[in-house]
């Protein structure tokens, strides 16, 4: 996983992007505009894991290019790319990875680390509060659609779901 220095993003772009993920819903452009300067940009080669099945959580996701594919108990159940997030509810409950991330192409992700999170408690109360109220939202879905531990689900991958 390298970590980049400097970004190299169209910014426009990636603000168009985010306003289109539901973790961002309801977020004003100064709002998003304030967030991706807490955001890092990382970059992951094909094969790598992005985060393991029984892990702790400590980062959410936002992909930028590329491809992930995600296994529970080493089957693969899942993919998400570009426009997707991953790992909010997990970070939002404190609990361990339920399933293992791997990034199936190279990929750019956007990342808000837990210190990030923690930051925007004390820093940005408008933002933290539309964070975590969309992440409810998330995991309440989840819940909803799958029941018990499948809360893993964002809406976005409910969507690929429904598709197929």
């Amino acid at each position: 996983m390298k970590i980049k220095n400097e970004c190299h993003l169209d910014r426009q772009k990636v603000m168009n992007m985010l306003s289109k993920i539901t973790l961002f819903g309801g977020f004003e452009r100064n709002n998003l505009e304030y967030l991706l300067n807490n955001l890092s940009e990382i970059s992951i080669e094909k094969g790598e894991i992005i985060f393991k099945e029984g892990d702790s959580p400590s980062d959410i996701y936002i992909v930028l290019e590329g491809r992930a594919e995600f296994f529970l108990n080493g089957e693969k159940f899942l993919d998400i790319e570009k426009g997707f997030s991953m790992a909010e509810t997990a970070v939002l409950g404190i609990q361990k990875h339920v399933f293992t991330a791997i990034a199936a192409t190279d990929m750019e992700l956007l990342v808000l680390s837990k210190k990030k999170l923690k930051e925007l408690f004390h820093k940005n109360k408008e933002v933290f509060s539309l964070l975590i109220l969309n992440m409810a939202r998330e995991l309440a879905r989840g819940v909803a659609l799958f029941g018990d531990n499948k809360h893993i689900y964002t809406s976005m991958e409910k969507k690929k779901i429904e598709k197929k």
